[in-house]
C-alpha cells in the first residue's frame, strides 16, 4: 500500500506523519486480531507491542521485536520458576530480578531485551495464577507480526526516487569537492562542499534503509541493486576525499597547487562523476567505465613519478598518502561500477521475459 506524495505532504502539515499511520494501523489491527481469535482480559498486549516496536525500517522493527519476545519468554520462566517456590514480595522480586537479569546479561543480550526481563519476571510474579506469560507471549508475538507487516507495507512515498536522487546529487557533489581540492577556491566553501555531499549520501542510505524488506523493495529489487552498491561505495568515497583534503593542507604549495595534481585531481573526480551518472541517473551514459579508469590511473602514476622526483623528503610522506587515497577511490570506483552492473543481466532476463508474456498474450488474443 504506496501512498501518492500529495495527501501525505497534506496530512503532515497536521502533524500526521507516517509513523503515526503506521502506529495506528498496527494497534487496531492487533487488537482486532486478538479479539476476533480469543477475546480475553490481556488483549491489550498485542496492540501495546505493535506500538512499542514500530520503527522506521522493517529492519529495526523485527529486531525490537525479537529483543521483546526474548526478554518476555526468559522474564516469564524465571518469574512462573520462582513464583512456584516463593510469594509475592521482597524476597521474591529481589531473586527473580537477580536472577533473570543475571542470565541475560550473562549471555550478552541485548540491553532493550534486558529491561523487557525485568518487566515481564516482576509481572509473571503479580499475575501468576492467570495464565499471564503465556497470553503476554501469544499475544505479543501477534502484535510484531502485524507491526512488521505493516511496515513492510506502508511504505514511504517515492522513496525510492528519492534515494536514488539524493545519491546521484552527493555523487556529483562529491566529484566537484574533489576538483577543488587544488589551490584557488575558499578553503570554506571547499569544506561546505565535502560536508554537503557527505550529508546527501548519509540521507540517501537512510532511504535505502526504510525500503529493504518493504513491498517496494520486492517490486524494484533490481533498481535498488544497483542503486545500493553505487550509493554505498561513494559513502566510502567520501571519507577518502576527506582524508585528501586534510593531506592537501599539509603539502607544500608547489606541490598542492601544481599543474599536474589540477589534472590527477579533475581526473579522479571525473570517474565519481560517471558512475553517479551511469548507475544513478536515468539518462543513457555511453562512456566506458572502465576507459575512464585507466586514463586517471595513468595520469596518477606519470604526475606522481613527476613530482616524486622533484618532491623534499619531508612532504614525501604527504605527497604518498594523497596519491595513495587517491588510487584507492579508483579502486572503490571500479568495486562500485562491477557490483551494479552485475544487476542489470538480471533486469535485462526480466524484461525479455516479460515482453514474451505480451507477445504470446497478444498473439492468444488474435487466435
Amino acid at each position: 500500500m504506496t501512498m501518492t506524495a500529495d495527501p501525505m505532504r497534506t496530512l503532515e502539515r497536521f502533524g500526521f506523519s507516517l509513523y503515526m499511520i503506521r502506529v495506528t494501523l498496527a494497534a487496531s489491527l492487533s487488537w482486532m486480531t486478538v479479539h476476533a481469535l480469543y477475546g480475553n482480559e490481556f488483549l491489550y498486549f498485542a496492540p501495546l507491542a505493535a506500538i512499542l516496536i514500530t520503527q522506521g525500517t522493517v529492519k529495526a522493527s523485527l529486531e525490537k521485536g525479537i529483543c521483546r519476545l526474548i526478554g518476555i519468554v526468559l522474564g516469564g520462566l524465571v518469574g512462573l520458576v520462582v513464583g512456584a517456590f516463593l510469594p509475592i514480595g521482597p524476597l521474591s522480586i529481589l531473586l527473580i530480578l537477580l536472577i533473570g537479569l543475571g542470565i541475560a546479561t550473562a549471555c550478552r543480550i541485548n540491553f532493550q531485551a534486558i529491561t523487557q526481563v525485568g518487566v515481564t519476571s516482576v509481572l509473571a510474579l503479580t499475575f501468576y495464577q492467570d495464565h499471564y506469560v503465556l497470553w503476554r507471549a501469544t499475544e505479543t508475538l501477534i502484535g510484531v507480526a502485524i507491526a512488521l507487516l505493516v511496515n513492510m507495507l506502508v511504505v514511504p512515498p517515492k522513496n525510492g526516487v528519492r534515494a536514488k536522487g539524493l545519491a546521484l546529487e552527493g555523487s556529483l557533489m562529491l566529484a566537484d569537492s574533489l576538483s577543488g581540492l587544488a589551490p584557488g577556491r575558499d578553503e570554506a566553501c571547499r569544506e561546505e562542499a565535502v560536508k554537503r555531499s557527505g550529508k546527501l549520501l548519509k540521507e540517501s542510505a537512510e532511504k535505502e534503509n526504510e525500503l529493504r524488506f518493504t513491498i517496494f523493495h520486492l517490486q524494484r529489487r533490481t533498481e535498488l541493486g544497483r542503486l545500493m552498491p553505487a550509493a554505498s561505495h561513494l559513502r566510502v568515497i567520501h571519507g577518502y576525499v576527506k582524508d585528501i583534503a586534510s593531506e592537501m593542507r599539509l603539502l607544500p604549495p608547489a606541490y598542492a597547487g601544481a599543474e599536474g595534481m589540477r589534472e590527477v585531481l579533475a581526473a579522479t573526480a571525473d570517474c565519481i562523476a560517471l558512475l553517479g551518472a551511469k548507475h544513478l541517473s536515468d539518462a543513457v551514459c555511453d562512456r566506458s567505465m572502465a576507459e575512464t579508469v585507466r586514463l586517471a590511473r595513468s595520469k596518477q602514476l606519470e604526475v606522481f613519478a613527476g613530482l616524486q622526483g622533484q618532491c623534499e623528503l619531508t612532504a614525501m610522506r604527504d605527497l604518498g598518502a594523497v596519491f595513495s587515497h587517491l588510487n584507492r577511490i579508483l579502486d572503490e570506483v571500479e568495486q562500485a561500477d562491477f557490483e551494479a552492473c552485475a544487476a542489470a543481466p538480471r533486469q535485462a532476463r526480466l524484461d525479455a521475459a516479460r515482453a514474451l508474456r505480451v507477445v504470446k498474450n497478444g498473439l492468444t488474443s488474435k487466435f
